[in-house]
């Protein structure tokens, strides 16, 4: 059972989805600590017109610092709108007015990631959310315990797992395997689809 895990990102890069289309079961984080400007309620594109990279953001509350990433709250206003136009203008052939018509984070990312893999051309794995498995834990020791749960032989992690996996400690008993994806920058998948 090979198993991927991701946080929940704003239309994620290329490379998010060719690591799904890897696994039996790819799990969402979403019980862990947000990041605000991350790339969990903002991305970027590289506007066709001018060949400048610029933001999409999805504004969230200053104390989303403190919470959870399936906490946050979108806030209200007028958002919603100026990013569904800023994006049908630099991509007219695209249809994400859907997206945005959620009330958390998480459920807008979720709705992003549908649109994306339904737009690749993608049949996504099971996807779980880590919320909904009854695991503990931080760091590698959450992502081991996770794979446990769900019965992995093979985690695929992605590449910044070099520099934060412990490995002395956990992952023994299961292979594991640095993904490299297959595209060169990391800009949202709206140029590709």
């Amino acid at each position: 059972m090979v198993i991927g895990i991701h946080q929940p990102e704003h239309f994620p890069y290329l490379g998010f989805f060719q690591k799904m289309k890897k696994c039996d079961v790819f799990v969402i984080l979403d019980n862990v600590k947000f990041k605000k400007n991350n790339f969990q309620n903002r991305n970027k594109y590289l506007n066709p017109h001018t060949d400048k990279e610029e933001w999409f953001t999805i504004p969230v509350s200053k104390k989303s610092n403190s919470m959870l990433i399936n906490e946050i709250k979108v806030e209200d206003g007028v958002w919603r709108k100026k990013i569904k136009k800023q994006l049908s203008q630099r991509f007219p052939k695209i249809d994400i007015d859907h997206v945005y018509d959620h009330d958390t984070l998480v459920k807008i990312n979720m709705s992003s990631i549908g649109y994306c893999a339904l737009k690749l051309g993608m049949s996504p794995p099971t996807m779980i959310m880590s919320s909904e498995l009854n695991v503990e834990g931080s760091k590698t020791e959450l992502l081991y315990n996770i794979c446990k749960e769900l019965k992995g032989t093979k985690y695929i992690s992605g590449q910044g797992g070099i520099d934060y996996l412990d490995t002395d400690n956990y992952f023994k008993d299961i292979e594991l395997e640095i993904f490299k994806p297959e595209v060169s920058d990391y800009f949202t998948t709206l140029q590709h689809i």
